[in-house]
């Protein structure tokens, strides 16, 4: 019994998909506008945008963390196959369980450092250096995103495992 019937899965995965591709797109926008701005401003009128530089900073998180959960769950990750077409499929399948396994402990293990980060900046109540903005939210939206790949990478593993049976 599947929780989700096909057509709502196939509906909910194209909106998480459209969702974080429009953010990416957007961050990407905005990092690009920033940088013409700014170096436009220092080339043309000898002054640069304040804080450009950690504006991208800020953004740069959103955008890897954004993609994250799409590279994951179309297997758009940097592989190597040299030994795939030697390997037998039981021996194939088993490599990717561990694989996915891995994967999917690591990218538990990075949010749940993103989470304890983000309390520690916090707490800590630090700040950006020149435009002061408090930086233990990234630190939380990089583990939310993070965790959103975790839960990809668990559907993953879920199907991957059905398809043994």
């Amino acid at each position: 019994m599947t929780i989700l019937t096909p057509p709502l899965k196939t509906r909910l995965e194209a909106l998480l998909d459209q969702t974080l591709l429009r953010i990416s797109a957007f961050v990407m926008f905005v990092m690009m506008a920033l940088t013409f701005i700014d170096v436009l401003g220092r080339y043309i009128f000898a002054a640069p945008l304040p804080g450009a530089f950690e504006m991208i900073q800020f953004l740069m998180p959103f955008l890897i963390f954004a993609v994250l959960p799409i590279l994951t769950k179309e297997d758009s990750h940097i592989t190597v196959t040299v030994l795939d077409s030697i390997l037998s499929p039981r021996v194939r399948w088993i490599q990717a369980l561990v694989v996915q396994t891995a994967s999917g402990v690591a990218v538990g293990f990075v949010c749940w450092c993103l989470w304890e980060q983000g309390q520690k900046l916090n707490a800590g109540l630090y700040v950006s250096g020149y435009l002061g903005w408090p930086i233990g939210p990234v630190a939380y939206a990089m583990a939310a995103l993070c965790f959103i790949t975790l839960l990809v990478q668990i559907v993953k593993l879920w199907h991957h495992l059905k398809s043994h049976d």
